[in-house]
Order: structure tokens, then C-alpha cells, then sequence
């Protein structure tokens, strides 16, 4: 059992949830919680990231109890609030985000959501609702489960062939790709996910995305009834590898389509892949935006960064009890140790 696990059995107990909540636990600090994709499909038989699933309908459901029974759910126009009227925000405040604009957060997550009272934020890469094109991370999962090959070569990723004899070996090499594209320029990316199909010998088909994201309808509903909408880019380029002019393109217009569909103006930005500079920072900021989540686990204390705020991260396969273990004690549990204050 992984030491995270132990400890998280050990702190999950009843009686120590008792402790933490009646001796003040969890006060005064900002927790974020950070989801992609809830859905109830078999990750073995996942044709696309099954990386990006954090919770099946049924964890969803008994995470959202959680939160709502021991924190105060917010929003980022909340925490706005909070500093126009020179507040401080609620004892146990806490957001649910979700990353992307995947469908499923209508169609699985959305009815929880307003069963248990949560309000939520969904960060949208808006170029992509209604789209029926892939995210670059979904495509080269789906390239990789659906080719035939033994093997491929890619002599600018690694030394070695990536062996595809396995399911293992396939996730393998698609993390191995995946983290490769996260830091090389946009442009070396696109071209690379342009031949990708045909070195891996795999046909795709018209609008393989197709009802995979969400539609600007259904984000309408959705702002109808407590969900925020941030921005998260237009096509989700990792901000800290585009051109300048392309930074500003891509953090402007996702919030000029989200104004335009919603009319209203979004608080939050969310960087892709959690990966910003000072360069991008300070064009969030030009761009009007009030807050910026990156994806380094933490619980804000203290005087607020309000443009690199920490998360926690959802993940299918953690346990419940790791779950209220890394909302309860994150200083113990988080892999980035213990809580992030920065005046």
C-alpha cells in the first residue's frame, strides 16, 4: 500500500475528523479543487486520456458530500467580492474547477453538482466547444491505442524506440510524448501532432470529438444555475512556449468568447498545463482577469497571490479516504508538502 494511502486511512477515521472539525481544522485557508473529466467508462477500454478521468459519477457524488458537510463552498466572484468589501474570505472556503470543457461536465458532473447545492468554476478552452476536434493530449492517446505498431522511434523524444506491445507500454509512451510536448515551441508541437497519425499508421476519422465538449448551450444552463465560467485559452497551447502576440491572442479572446456567449465577464483564468511565467502572469493581468490557478499542490494562506493560486488535485484511482486526507491535512499529505503563503 502506498505511504500516502496509510496515511490517509489513518487520518480518515471518523473520530479524527471529529478532532479536526470541532479543534478549528481547516480555518482560514483557500482550498481548490482541481477536476477534469468525471466519467463512468473503463479506463482500460478508454479510446482516448483516461489520465484525464478524476472521478467515476459514484466518487463524485460521495466527494461533493464531503465538501459540502465540512467546507464553504465558493466561487472566484465570491473571493471578489471578499476584497472589494475589504472582507476576508469564509473559515473553510473551498472551489471546485474543473480543467477544459469537457461534455461529461454537463452530462455527469452537472446534475451532482445541483443535487448537492455545489456551485463549481469550469475553466473552458474555448476554441474547442462545439468544435469536434480533439485536445492535442486526447489525439495523441488515441493515435497511440489505435495503432498496430510493435514500436515507433521518435529520435527527438528518446534514444530508444517507444515500445507499443502492451497497454502499459502504450500509457508509457504516451506520457513520455505528452510531457515531451509541454516544453517544446507551439509550432514544433502542431507539426508534430500533424504527422502523428501517419507514423503511426492510423486512420482518423471526420470530427472524431465530436459531442465531446461542451456546447455554448449548455454552458448557458449551466451559468443559470450556480456554475462560473473562467477561461483556460482558446486552443490550450502551453502559454510559457507561444509568441508574444500569440499570448495575447489566446488569453484575450478566450475571454472576450466567454463575455460574448454568456454576457457577463469572467474573474478566473486558468493557465494550461498549470504552466506560467512572469511574462504570462502579467498578461492575465492586462487582460482584466482577477485571479490565475497553475496546478502545483498547495493550500493558500496568508496574503494571496491571486495569479498562482495552488490546487488540489482529483484523481480517479485515489481512495476516499486520500481524498478528505489531502482537503483535511494538506500540509502531511500533499506531494508539494505543506501550504502555500506568499506576501
Amino acid at each position: 500500500m502506498r505511504k500516502r494511502e496509510l496515511a490517509a486511512r489513518t487520518l480518515g477515521y471518523g473520530a479524527v475528523r471529529w478532532l479536526w472539525r470541532t479543534a478549528g481544522g481547516g480555518k482560514g485557508g483557500l482550498r481548490i479543487l482541481a477536476y477534469h473529466r468525471v466519467l463512468d467508462d473503463a479506463p482500460a477500454s478508454f479510446a482516448f486520456d483516461e489520465d484525464l478521468i478524476s472521478a467515476t459519477s459514484a466518487s463524485f457524488r460521495r466527494q461533493m458530500e464531503f465538501v459540502r458537510r465540512h467546507f464553504q463552498i465558493v466561487s472566484f466572484a465570491d473571493l471578489q467580492r471578499c476584497a472589494q468589501e475589504n472582507k476576508p474570505w469564509p473559515a473553510r472556503a473551498l472551489i471546485v474547477t474543473f480543467d477544459d470543457g469537457y461534455a461529461d461536465n454537463y452530462s455527469h458532473a452537472f446534475p451532482i453538482l445541483k443535487e448537492k447545492n455545489v456551485p463549481a468554476t469550469i475553466f473552458l478552452a474555448t476554441d474547442f466547444m462545439e468544435s469536434g476536434r480533439l485536445f492535442w493530449w486526447d489525439l495523441v492517446a488515441y493515435c497511440f491505442k489505435q495503432s498496430a505498431l510493435g514500436s515507433v522511434h521518435f529520435p527527438e523524444i528518446a534514444s530508444e524506440p517507444l515500445l507499443l506491445t502492451t497497454a502499459a507500454a502504450r500509457r508509457k509512451a504516451i506520457n513520455r510524448v505528452l510531457q515531451w510536448m509541454k516544453n517544446i515551441p507551439e509550432a514544433t508541437k502542431n507539426e508534430f501532432l500533424q504527422n502523428l497519425p501517419r507514423v503511426l499508421e492510423v486512420t482518423l476519422r471526420d470530427n472524431l470529438g465530436q459531442g465531446m465538449h461542451l456546447s455554448w448551450s449548455q454552458i448557458g444552463e449551466m451559468a443559470q444555475h450556480g456554475i462560473e465560467f473562467g477561461a483556460h485559452s482558446i486552443s490550450h497551447p502551453i502559454l510559457t512556449n507561444v509568441a508574444p502576440e500569440q499570448l495575447e491572442v489566446e488569453i484575450n479572446g478566450s475571454k472576450r468568447a466567454i463575455e460574448e456567449h454568456l454576457q457577463r465577464e469572467p474573474v478566473a483564468f486558468c493557465y494550461p498545463a498549470g504552466q506560467f511565467n512572469f511574462e504570462v502572469q502579467n498578461a492575465v493581468r492586462r487582460a482584466g482577469f482577477h485571479f490565475a490557478t497553475a496546478f502545483h499542490e498547495a493550500v493558500s494562506h496568508g496574503a494571496l497571490d491571486c495569479f498562482a493560486l495552488p490546487r488540489i488535485h482529483a484523481e480517479r484511482d485515489d481512495s476516499f479516504a486520500l481524498f478528505q486526507s489531502n482537503l483535511m491535512f494538506p500540509g502531511v499529505m500533499l506531494r508539494g508538502g505543506s501550504s502555500c503563503e506568499i506576501s
